[in-house]
């Protein structure tokens, strides 16, 4: 759609006014009704409506927008452009808050890093971090395997040099992600499928697991859920659940961890 000129205004009149208008009318959404469910004033609505004002270009307030006028906000030229800019990772963090019903606020609250450093990842002022420790964190929260995310796996000399641990401690959760892959229990995508198979001869077959753990593979697989999530769930030690699901320790070795984490997923 070609960008017009109002005629009271030198201003460049944006074509997602004419995209909300119509919605809104679809919707059956009047001006005053707008108002409300956006917080904003009807004066300041007027001006946006009239071109009088430039059409928002923050990304809660284009998504209150569409919700309201019931129409994908990426139909605003303003949106798009907003996600054109930002790294992969951040862009697949806000679908997953967008699936999820959470606003930033609601995530960066309930995400276990400083809030300040959430922001500036979701609006792209920052990178999207490096760091395995805090990626987890983050898919945690938003409830995705870690491995969404590239990053994930991308310094491993770095992590090599900082934490040595951190690169046993990845690989060996992508063999869990691989095993879950590999016989049915889950479907998401990740890295973990260009493992290769003969890896899994480490894990020992299906039915010598017992089967509250063949449930808790479940739950993972319906859940998208990694080690990390489980772990930060049930509040267990991540190494405890990583021993559990590779089959190298029984429920009577991790009583406690056991216990935990049946009650958190449900398991009997």
């Amino acid at each position: 759609m070609p960008i017009r000129r109002d005629a009271s205004t030198s201003r460049p009149r944006s074509p997602s006014i004419d995209i909300l208008k119509k919605s809104l009318e679809v919707a059956g959404v009047n001006r005053r009704t707008f108002v409300n469910e956006t917080g904003l004033s009807y004066e300041y609505v007027s001006r946006i409506f009239n071109s009088k004002v430039k059409f928002p270009a923050v990304r809660e307030t284009l998504e209150k927008f569409a919700e309201v006028a019931q129409i994908d906000p990426m139909q605003f030229v303003e949106y798009q452009q907003l996600v054109s800019v930002l790294p992969e990772s951040t862009r697949k963090l806000w679908a997953q808050l967008q699936r999820l019903g959470l606003s930033r606020q609601d995530f960066s609250n309930k995400v276990q890093i400083s809030r300040t450093y959430m922001y500036e990842i979701l609006r792209g002022d920052v990178p999207f971090p490096r760091n395995p420790e805090v990626i987890e964190k983050i898919a945690a929260a938003a409830e995705m395997p870690p491995e969404s995310f590239s990053e994930y796996l991308a310094p491993v000399q770095d992590w090599a040099e900082r934490n040595p641990g951190a690169i046993e401690q990845v690989f060996m959760n992508l063999l869990v992600s691989k095993m879950l892959l590999a016989r049915g229990y889950a479907t998401f995508e990740s890295p973990a499928k260009e493992i290769s198979d003969d890896m899994l001869k480490i894990f020992p077959p299906d039915e010598r697991y017992e089967p509250w753990t063949r449930e808790l593979f479940k739950a993972m697989g319906k859940k998208q859920l990694g080690v990390r999530q489980v772990a930060d769930q049930a509040e267990v030690p991540e190494r405890d659940v990583r021993l559990l699901l590779m089959g190298q320790v029984h429920s009577d070795d991790l009583p406690e961890t056991v216990r935990k984490v049946k009650a958190t997923f449900k398991l009997k």
